[in-house]
């Protein structure tokens, strides 16, 4: 009873603070696929589909303990009122504590959770694939989770879109080595190629760097040249020329950042810096970003809760998970704009690719 009391009491502050709510954007119905796939431009929208509504059992939506998780379920529960209010959504929603899911409540309605992995994995088959949306991987519904899959699937296909053959990658000591192995081995095919440098949080980065796009040789030469001229001589060294993507997977944002300054610093100015976010936390340095030009494979950071990453991930989780929940109970599929990325929802599953920001 004490938090349903206290969940009335959060919407209320919700729907009193519209001007703090994330701001609105430009929407229109989806379901084909768009032309701009690595990019956030819109979120798709159901107000017009109305004519499309089969579902008219309530959403049950099953959150982890509020101690220990409070931060996301607040940020997640705002992210799927938004949803509700902007999408007009007009079925029942009721929030219970993940443990207390049980066949019963089930029945008739719309599971949304868990997101225990240990949960998923008891309950993943045992109900029917278009009655729960997981919020954990699974193998035998649908689900959607906040891993690098997503991620990975984005860098793979955006590469491919540029028809390369190879690319750059920074392996650092400190960076994310799971989501650099998984790209590597659905990278190479045969006659793709991956020039890697390793990397740490020593004076000798910056050598590495230089070694890593050849221009270590052509600064030596210069010095030496210039030491026996008599006159100023303009010097601008030449980077390697078979590469035009260097590509992180970095687990701390400072050490991004230091990164790709060495890679500028180091006359790497045409360089396209790709990094992947999902080990990241905390808040992005949108002037860091900025400053180095990184392109950045994540869920779209135009909502209010922009660069806090904890905060607005959690927010488009809760977003994403009612659009999508609405989409399945409906049997909508195709391609769905959201939040977190581009979902393209089948008769078996759901494939999600993350966004270039």
């Amino acid at each position: 009873m004490l938090i349903r009391i206290a969940l009335i009491t959060f919407y209320i502050l919700i729907i009193t603070s519209c001007s703090s709510s994330p701001k609105q954007l430009d929407k229109k119905t989806s379901i084909e696929p768009s032309n701009n796939i690595f990019e956030f431009d819109q979120i798709s929208d159901f107000k017009s589909m109305v004519n499309q509504k089969i579902f008219d059992g309530a959403f049950i939506v099953a959150l982890p303990d509020y101690k220990r998780f409070s931060e996301f379920n607040n940020f997640f529960q705002i992210g799927m009122i938004y949803a509700i209010k902007e999408q007009n959504i007009e079925n029942d929603i009721e929030f219970i504590f993940q443990e207390e899911i049980n066949s019963s409540k089930i029945k008739n309605n719309f599971l949304i959770g868990p997101v225990s992995k240990d949960l998923v994995k008891n309950i993943d088959g045992s109900i029917p694939k278009n009655r729960v949306l997981f919020l954990n991987e699974a193998n035998r519904n649908f689900y959607i989770a906040l891993n690098n899959n997503s991620q990975i699937n984005t860098l793979n296909k955006y590469l491919e879109s540029k028809e390369l053959n190879r690319i750059g990658i920074i392996s650092d000591s400190t960076s994310d080595k799971n989501s650099e192995r998984i790209f590597k081995n659905s990278w190479f095919n045969g006659s793709r190629d991956v020039i890697t440098i390793e990397s740490d949080q020593s004076a000798s980065s910056d050598l590495r760097i230089k070694n890593f796009l050849d221009v270590s040789e052509s600064i030596e030469r210069f010095e030496k040249i210039n030491k026996a001229s008599f006159s100023p001589i303009e010097f601008v060294p030449r980077t390697r020329d078979d590469i035009e993507q260097i590509v992180i997977f970095p687990k701390e944002a400072n050490r991004l950042y230091e990164l790709a300054s060495l890679i500028r610093f180091n006359y790497g100015l045409n360089y396209e810096i790709i990094a992947l976010t999902s080990e990241l936390d905390g808040k992005i340095d949108v002037n860091e970003i900025k400053l180095h030009d990184i392109s950045l494979i994540d869920h779209t950071y135009e909502n209010k809760f922009g660069y806090d990453l904890n905060k607005s991930r959690s927010f488009c989780l809760g977003y994403d998970s009612m659009l999508i929940s609405y989409a399945i109970s409906n049997q909508i599929k195709g391609e769905i704009r959201g939040l977190l990325g581009t979902y393209t929802i089948s008769t078996n599953s759901i494939e999600i690719n993350s966004y270039i920001n």
